[in-house]
């Protein structure tokens, strides 16, 4: 089960196609989502909350252990890592956990994207934020919200399970400390840094698959 990241949709630039034919070699099936208010996906993303996405992710979770009673792997990107964290960890549902470039480090991480806007959501006033995608709102429901989640307890949940943490060295979004904070709260935890990738990873997507497929197999015996 893949989860996007902030601003993001369930296809990836189009990229989750190709990955999910990867998986399927292995035998693993895909599932991708847009969480409320993103991609083609009802509700209002101006209202995203960490709790909110958690909530999403546990509902297609029962879908799909209704219609398949079959374990799950959860991969999160950046803030998709964020809420497999948040919204998977206590679920023994789940066998293992994949992280692309994601923040445990929540507070520090949106203040160093959009220090001005973060402030102003810290006092409880809505922002108004530009980007390349175009021009949107956000309520400070999600910088408040940040405090409703413990990722060191989350970490702790899934403490022995196995969990792949792929992380750039230069990403410009997600301070690669995150991913150091991980690991040393982990015990069955593969960390892979990847140079020059960026927090995108737009010329090293097919090496995070390949280092994604690789565990997979070991870990899962495929």
């Amino acid at each position: 089960m893949v989860c996007h990241g902030f601003r993001g949709n369930k296809d990836n630039g189009g990229r989750i196609f190709e990955f999910a034919k990867k998986l399927q070699k292995l035998g693993i099936g895909t599932l991708a989502f847009d969480f409320s208010g993103s991609g083609n996906s009802e509700g209002d993303f101006s209202r995203i909350t960490l709790t909110r996405q958690a909530d999403d992710l546990q509902k297609v979770l029962n879908y799909v252990d209704d219609m398949f009673s079959l374990p799950n792997i959860l991969l999160g990107r950046s803030f998709g890592g964020s809420t497999v964290l948040a919204g998977g960890s206590k679920d023994p549902r789940i066998a293992g956990y994949i992280l692309w470039s994601a923040p445990a480090k929540l507070e520090q991480t949106f203040a160093k994207i959009m220090p001005e806007e973060f402030k102003r959501m810290k006092r409880g006033e809505t922002a108004k934020i530009r980007d390349e995608a175009g021009e949107y709102m956000l309520y400070p429901d999600l910088v408040l919200d940040f405090n409703r989640h413990d990722m060191d307890s989350c970490l702790q949940d899934i403490k022995s399970r196995p969990v792949l943490i792929v992380q750039a060295k230069d990403d410009e979004v997600v301070d690669p400390s995150n991913a150091f904070y991980m690991q040393a709260r982990l015990n069955n935890c593969s960390l892979s840094l990847v140079e020059n990738a960026g927090h995108r990873f737009l010329d090293k997507t097919a090496l995070r698959e390949e280092m994604t497929i690789e565990w997979l197999r070991e870990k899962f015996q495929l």
